[in-house]
């Protein structure tokens, strides 16, 4: 563990003055690996006491489950591997790497894009990182906290 609060990592990252996955991973010194040795279910996994995180190279979401496991090895001191798997999961743990991996995405989205905060749109976002359904309501509440914006529930096409 880097940080011992989400909030304190996000801070950190915003001084970096990068929100690329990439360009974290070697700021923060961190071992990530891309895998086709996963299994299919299994869409990556990290050891943060190590700092070392693997990918599923068929993982639906290679960025998403990038972040994941970036934000599990700044925010986590385990020492066994916390396993990011295609099946819900709903521990704290859990959700704190999804949001924050969102809150990431989403200023690198921003970043990469040119777009202003209030012409951001959840389902572009989502369809540009090939994110599940099942997570636009997260990465909506982390586009809410970063951009200091808000959107409406129509804006899921419901």
């Amino acid at each position: 563990m880097i940080f011992e609060t989400l909030d304190d990592a996000l801070a950190d990252i915003s001084k970096l003055g990068t929100w690329d996955s990439d360009r974290l991973i070697a700021h923060y010194d961190i071992s990530c690996q891309y895998t086709d040795d996963l299994p299919e279910n299994v869409n990556g996994y990290s050891i943060p006491l190590t700092r070392t995180m693997f990918v599923n190279e068929r993982a639906a979401s290679p960025y998403h489950v990038q972040d994941h496991e970036l934000m599990h090895c700044l925010t986590d001191s385990s020492s066994e591997p916390l396993i990011e798997t295609a099946m819900v999961s709903n521990t704290k743990i859990e959700f704190r790497a999804n949001f924050g991996a969102f809150c990431i995405m989403v200023m690198d989205y921003i970043t990469k894009s040119g777009i202003e905060p209030e012409d951001f749109d959840i389902l572009r976002f989502g369809k540009a990182y090939n994110i599940d359904t099942k997570y636009l309501l997260n990465a909506r509440n982390a586009a809410e906290k970063m951009l200091k914006i808000k959107i409406n529930s129509g804006a899921f096409g419901l």
